[in-house]
């Protein structure tokens, strides 16, 4: 079995897999910069316990990080669970894609496990969109070379930067609007930043495929995809567990 781990800017996601990119489960934490490494170790050992996996099954495990902060608390506590030290994912691994940007150790290790995860479903050209803390885009073409990336706020970035810098601007949730033009303030923000950025995406993806001159298979993933997929235009396979899935695959290259 392998264990799998991200740690991003909101939550750290925990998954196993045994012999096939498709996790056993898929568990998340919030992202906590001050709790030590004990504590992390507790956090892993109770998440296996409660999927009935005892550590000695676990051969090899693959990390991803775009918190620096955490990562030597979650790789020291790793340490103390299992037999041997985890993989850390960075642009200088056999990636099974090459990186084509000025500077390749610039690219997010998230960015480069979402492009592996969806280089499991096709050979490209192919259009990621991850839907975390930021809104990121990135595009692999039919030579499995990840050509480049988009950042956006994220949705709740967004919202979060409404409400707190706007008196009057509540804090609200993501149900879909009933209609685009809101007839009140919660139904108001849920159409700006629901339908918004599903056009923004729309707009995205036509731009990339104008650029590069072909069609591209587009998945998405990360935690407010559920809410903004179904309003997007072009087709899109939505994926949870796409990155886990890039993670397994990098760690099988690496291990």
């Amino acid at each position: 079995m392998i264990l799998t781990v991200d740690i991003g800017n909101s939550n750290v996601c925990f998954s196993v897999h045994a012999d096939t990119p498709e996790p056993l489960f898929l568990e998340r934490i919030h992202t906590d910069r001050t709790r030590t490494a004990i504590e992390y170790a507790v956090t892993v050992r109770t998440i296996l316990k409660l999927h009935h996996i005892d550590e000695t099954d676990i051969r090899g495990c693959v990390l991803s990080s775009v918190v620096p902060q955490v990562t030597s608390h979650i790789m020291e506590a790793l340490a103390s669970l299992l037999d041997f030290r985890a993989i850390q994912v960075h642009c200088g691994l056999d990636l099974g894609f090459t990186i084509d940007t000025k500077d390749p150790s610039e690219v997010g290790t998230d960015i480069l496990c979402d492009a592996a995860g969806a280089l499991l479903a096709s050979d490209g050209p192919l259009i990621n969109i991850d839907m975390g803390t930021a809104t990121v885009t990135s595009m692999i073409d039919s030579s499995r070379v990840l050509r480049g990336v988009l950042i956006c706020p994220g949705v709740r970035t967004s919202l979060n930067s409404l409400s707190e810098n706007t008196s009057a601007l509540p804090d609200i949730g993501l149900d879909a609007p009933e209609h685009a033009i809101g007839t009140n303030t919660v139904d108001a923000m849920r159409s700006g930043i629901i339908f918004g950025t599903a056009g923004m995406l729309d707009r995205i993806i036509q731009e990339i495929e104008q650029d590069t001159g072909t069609p591209c298979r587009v998945f998405a993933t990360g935690g407010c995809s559920p809410f903004i997929t179904p309003f997007i235009r072009h087709s899109i396979t939505r994926d949870p567990a796409l990155l886990m899935k890039g993670l397994y695959s990098i760690g099988l290259r690496n291990l």
